[in-house]
């Protein structure tokens, strides 16, 4: 990983605590009965764990933010979980426990980031600090929220940052993007609420469609948090059951975890760092091993919806791919997708690619730089960014990491 291994480690933490804070928030319990018949208390769990990382006197404490610094993607999550808990930990916190949370929180602010999705993460610190009445800055979330809403280009859809290529368009609009304005507008309704249920509702009307029961097609970076993809249709649901209905996003959530569980997603009890099982070619410098954990996400959203809700009553429907062929356009972001019900294919036809599959090739990482990785503990790995965009079709049935268990 780019940023080290101390960094990482904390990774760990974060991207599984959302997963047991939405267990709690939608009443599904605060303790967990393993197999082994032993029983977590989740409520404790998360307790100590943000309240010894929050604390600088504390031996885990998870230090100082600085510019790019990876723990500001991270303290997001924190939030997140604090946000969820609220009535099983913030409350029952001493005020020094509360102002450690809230200081190391706040470190988000005024830190230099890059210019993409990173300011979700800036927003929804923001947002869930002035939510417990604690200091925030709304002049940085502000501007933050202009620059994501300044991302978007139609049809539900963002670009990734400042640049106009097509490498800006990739499955984030799902698991970042949509997933934490979700979260935002729940934290804090007033923050332009209609925008981004519209923005929701337009980007499911054509998303839906690269859902499969074997896969999606995947393109574009980070493509270990496969698992998630489901995430924004379980929101879209609870939202409006027009855009999409509690069948359908139930039926997207177990027909993703069966797919990749089936094509080794999990291993010795986590996200194996691939698109199927473990494969280094496809991973960006910056993930570690905890970083695919934001494949939970799509279970953190529906263990968010108590347990009496439409999404838990109701039996999975069909989705688009195991009703009928479809081809479907996506005008602003220059995509097709096309479905093959017969053989549950779906396809993405990249307007202006032209590169064949067998043209390019997935470079794996050299003997020199491996040796370079153990030495210095931070990713040397090449972004293949070019396989992974710039390609002319992306196949569910033939994804460019081939992989795939016949």
């Amino acid at each position: 990983m780019e940023q080290g291994a101390e960094v990482a480690s904390i990774e760990g933490f974060t991207r599984t605590a959302p997963l047991f804070a939405a267990w709690i928030y939608g009443q599904h319990g605060t303790q967990y009965t393993l197999k082994n018949g032993h029983s977590v208390d989740l409520v404790n769990l998360l307790k100590t764990g943000i309240v010894n990382g929050t604390n600088p006197e504390h031996a885990e404490y998870w230090g100082a933010m600085h510019n790019y610094q990876q723990s500001i993607v991270e303290a997001a999550d924190v939030a997140l979980v604090v946000w969820l808990t609220r009535e099983y930990i913030w409350d029952t916190l001493e005020e020094k426990q509360k102002n450690n949370i809230a200081t190391w929180l706040r470190q988000v602010n005024g830190k230099k980031i890059p210019a993409s999705n990173w300011h979700l993460f800036v927003i929804q610190v923001n947002a869930v600090l002035g939510s417990l009445g604690q200091p925030y800055d709304a002049k940085v979330t502000q501007n933050s929220y202009q620059r994501i809403k300044s991302f978007y280009v139609g049809d539900g859809w963002f670009k990734d940052g400042d640049a106009q290529d097509r490498s800006t368009y990739d499955f984030y609009n799902a698991w970042a993007f949509h997933y934490h304005l979700q979260w935002i507008n729940k934290i804090q309704p007033t923050l332009d609420e209609i925008f981004i249920r519209e923005s929701l509702q337009a980007f499911l009307s054509n998303y839906q469609y690269l859902i499969g029961t074997h896969g999606i097609p995947i393109m574009g970076r980070s493509a270990c948090y496969r698992l998630a993809a489901p995430a924004p249709l379980i929101f879209g649901q609870s939202i409006d059951q027009q855009s999409i209905s509690s069948g359908v996003a139930k039926r997207s959530l177990d027909a993703t975890w069966q797919y990749f569980i089936q094509q080794s997603a999990l291993s010795d009890g986590n996200i194996t760092q691939g698109y199927c099982g473990k494969d280094t070619k496809i991973l960006e410098p910056y993930s570690g091993p905890a970083s695919c954990l934001w494949s939970l996400r799509s279970l953190i959203v529906a263990f968010s919806q108590p347990i009496n809700s439409t999404f838990w009553q109701s039996q999975p429907q069909l989705l688009p791919i195991e009703i009928s062929d479809y081809k479907k356009t996506i005008p602003a972001i220059g995509w097709t997708v096309i479905g093959n019900k017969k053989s549950a294919d779906i396809t993405i036809q990249v307007a202006g690619n032209s590169l064949e599959r067998t043209q390019l090739s997935l470079k794996d990482i050299g003997f020199y730089d491996r040796i370079m990785e153990i030495i210095t503990q931070k990713s040397r790995r090449p972004k293949n960014y070019e396989v992974k965009y710039n390609l002319k079709e992306y196949s569910s049935s033939e994804p460019y990491c081939d992989c795939i268990k016949m």
